[in-house]
């Protein structure tokens, strides 16, 4: 019988210990510098005690798969350009645009031609705010008011509702966080705001009671859209199975009652 000496066994372990942890796959993703409640908590660095609903989706994948992901708080023109670039494997939260297609990989199944939405990571809306007594709102095609003037908007830098309305000719004041839109609005320097609803509400509620009465939030949405974890195109082309894998897990974390789960311990808070 043959044996093996201590230090031969404990480089075998060691040698063992290694190839076990470095197997994951490390996957780089990176999301928005506002605070996303209830998806993503935390300005800038994500919170520990309570990272929102997203993060625990991105927890419960790695448990279900050998993938291990790098999280990043980027501003979200800088998430969009490192993820056309390569920089970033993918990022969240990403709604479908026809023009992101050449940079961005979906959720698209084969002979289609939108993301299937069982694959979707969120479902939000884009809402405006004006100050109380403004005339100004959404009519359902366009945002107008009681003035031969244009309106003026702010939103987010790189935001998907941001294309959609220089598409319809509005005058836009595009800028990096939902403060700056709140501080613009608040200024008089815009008639309106149009941002994602969660994350404007949460923000408005850290304003002085003074200045949180003066802001109107206005109906109908402008839109509502699912969201998604999207792919670079490099990424996806070196590993689409592993992209595919990731997809599979959030649609089954949906299907499973695992989401609910998670939904419901931050309904609690």
């Amino acid at each position: 019988m043959r044996f093996i000496d201590k230090s031969s066994y404990f480089f075998l372990v060691i040698y063992w210990l290694i190839a076990t942890f470095s197997y994951a796959q490390e996957v780089a993703l990176a999301t928005g510098i506002n605070t996303d409640p209830p998806f993503v908590y935390g300005d800038f660095d994500i919170s520990s005690e309570y990272p929102g609903i997203t993060i625990e989706i991105l927890k419960l994948i790695e448990k279900k798969t050998e993938v291990k992901f790098i999280i990043d708080k980027r501003p979200w023109a800088r998430v969009v350009k490192d993820v056309k670039s390569s920089v970033l494997d993918g990022g969240f939260h990403f709604s479908f645009k026809e023009e992101r297609k050449s940079f961005v990989s979906y959720p698209i199944k084969k002979g289609k031609e939108l993301p299937d939405i069982n694959y979707s990571i969120s479902n939000r809306s884009y809402v405006l705010y004006r100050l109380k007594g403004s005339t100004a709102q959404w009519d359902g095609e366009n945002i107008v008011h009681n003035s031969d003037r244009p309106v003026e908007v702010a939103v987010i830098r790189g935001g998907s509702i941001t294309g959609d309305l220089k598409d319809r000719g509005h005058n836009l004041l595009e800028v990096g966080s939902d403060e700056q839109m709140l501080k613009l609005l608040l200024l008089g320097r815009v008639d309106v705001i149009v941002g994602l609803e969660n994350m404007m509400d949460a923000k408005i509620q850290t304003l002085e009671p003074s200045q949180q009465k003066l802001i109107e939030k206005t109906y109908p949405d402008l839109v509502n859209k699912p969201y998604y974890i999207a792919f670079s195109k490099k990424f996806y082309q070196d590993h689409p199975q592993l992209a595919w894998e990731i997809w599979e897990v959030i649609k089954l974390i949906k299907s499973s009652g695992e989401l609910a789960k998670v939904v419901q311990r931050y309904s609690d808070r």
